[in-house]
């Protein structure tokens, strides 16, 4: 093959075939293609005919459009990749095609005409809603990805790997997404608009990291300390769900944690129980396991000391000035009125005779 600028959907359809391919007529076109306003879209096909008695210059490549027979013409690509531009019609929007390679081949003194033709009839949508890529295909839970495109809705959103991600629509041309709390791996991304659901291509999450503060948990039964958990990014929309699991169940009382989103860090609170010692094992969606060991001392008895009241602190009032008071009086009791004298009554006088 003399092949050289070769486009890159071509370099891909032809890597996806082995040399040993069992058919000889292979279709290099994806079934869906960007409408454009000339509405013309080239057809490719590759022969891999390997006829020793073939005999060279006589081979020639079809296509059959709807029942319609074109030659198609020698790409720049390759000897061995033909082409053909088909009008598409401006009333539709797909094609049934196939192709049809033929050539001449020598037995002896006799030439015998050949023909291979494609194994199945291919399509040939013409699409005005479409996604062209991904900006990026690789990242953490949370990683904002834009997708560029045409045709976008206000209501359109993304599904990752089954989950709807949270999506943002910008432009009929543009929308990004957030990467849903997913374990590490590949996942497929679609599109989906309405009852339309479009395949855009998949998505790899790597294992992101965080942080646990302190790395060793030490509190007394029934006092508290602080736990804190930092990611390496903010959490995405919808909050990141935290698991923590413990081996000392009736020592350890917490509520669930959250990240909340947009937030790099939380901080909770961790009561201690039944004295034990044991671990607590925390992990998130997408987020490597921290493992923290944890212990919960017997709470120390306190002495009671009587305290006596301290004094209460008078403060002095001011006093106004003192007014003259009037004299005193003092009650005097009433004197009884004089007696009056008792006259006794005068004795009988006794005269002598």
């Amino acid at each position: 093959m003399k092949a050289k600028h070769i486009p890159l959907a071509i370099t891909l359809l032809l890597a996806a075939f082995p040399a040993a391919c069992s058919h000889p007529v292979v279709n290099l076109n994806t079934p869906q293609v960007a409408e454009n306003q000339s509405r013309i879209y080239t057809l490719f096909v590759n022969e891999r005919l390997n006829q020793h008695n073939m005999i060279d210059g006589t081979t020639k490549a079809f296509v059959v459009i709807d029942g319609e027979e074109h030659e198609m013409q020698t790409a720049p690509y390759g000897d061995d990749i033909y082409q053909y531009d088909y009008h598409m019609p401006a009333d539709r929007s797909t094609a049934k095609y196939f192709f049809v390679i033929r050539y001449d081949e020598k037995f002896g003194l006799q030439t015998k005409h050949r023909e291979w033709k494609s194994d199945q009839i291919y399509t040939l949508n013409v699409v005005n809603r479409y996604v062209l890529q991904m900006e990026v295909t690789r990242g953490l839970v949370g990683t904002v990805v834009p997708v560029v495109g045409r045709g976008f809705l206000a209501q359109d959103y993304i599904v990752i790997g089954g989950t709807a991600a949270p999506t943002k629509f910008y432009s009929p041309n543009s929308m990004n997404f957030q990467v849903p709390p997913l374990p590490p791996g590949d996942y497929p991304v679609e599109w989906h608009s309405g009852s339309d659901v479009f395949q855009i291509g998949a998505f790899h999450i790597d294992m992101a990291n965080f942080k646990v503060s302190p790395e060793n948990l030490e509190v007394t039964s029934g006092a508290s300390t602080t736990l804190t958990i930092s990611l390496d990014q903010a959490a995405p929309d919808g909050d990141l769900p935290v698991s923590v699991l413990t081996d000392v169940p009736a020592s350890v009382i917490m509520n669930d944690v959250r990240v909340p989103a947009g937030q790099t860090s939380v901080s909770v609170k961790v009561t201690g129980g039944q004295m034990g010692a044991g671990s607590l094992r925390i992990s998130a969606p997408g987020y490597n396991m921290v493992t923290t060991p944890v212990k919960i001392d017997e709470a120390i008895p306190t002495s009671i000391i009587p305290v006596t009241p301290a004094p209460e602190s008078i403060n002095p009032v001011p006093v106004p000035a003192a007014t003259p008071a009037a004299p005193a009086t003092t009650d005097v009791p009433a004197t009884p009125a004089p007696a009056t004298p008792v006259v006794p009554e005068p004795a009988p006088v006794i005269r002598g005779s």
